[in-house]
């Protein structure tokens, strides 16, 4: 059996996979991605330090947080999405191999905000409560 071509079969389904993933939440949650690598692991601590204790902010605003550490991919708050891929997450996002880097990715599945360095939730939810669906109320 001929592998070479199984290696771009396997590589288009798990980018297929994780963005099916992210698409799950699509018209539904809000996504705050925080990506690190190891250089960003001060940063990454501190953006969850500012989020912590913020659930209702968060749910109030229909956004699920998602830490993308390396390889590792882990919801930090609200419902999981299936089958995400750090790769694909920072490749779609194009956070690329960034240290650090927040992501809000709207309901539409659109990029609506990105900071290189921790943000509080007041300065995030700013950025959603200026959006038209969440101004019209139409998101509730």
């Amino acid at each position: 059996m001929d592998t070479g071509l199984l290696a771009p079969i396997i590589m288009a389904s798990t980018m297929a996979a994780s963005a099916a993933g992210l698409d799950a939440l699509r018209w539904e949650r809000r996504v705050l991605l925080v990506f690190s690598s190891a250089a960003g692991e001060a940063e990454a601590k501190r953006q969850e330090t500012l989020l912590k204790g913020r659930e209702r902010d968060l749910e109030e605003r229909r956004m699920t947080v998602i830490a993308v550490s390396g390889d590792v991919v882990r919801v930090l708050a609200g419902p999981s999405a299936p089958d995400l891929s750090a790769e694909d997450l920072r490749r779609r996002t194009g956070v690329g191999d960034a240290p650090f880097a927040a992501v809000l990715v709207g309901l539409d599945g659109g990029t609506k905000w990105t900071s290189q360095r921790p943000a509080s939730l007041d300065d995030i939810n700013a950025v959603v409560d200026a959006m038209p669906m969440r101004r019209a109320g139409t998101d509730r």
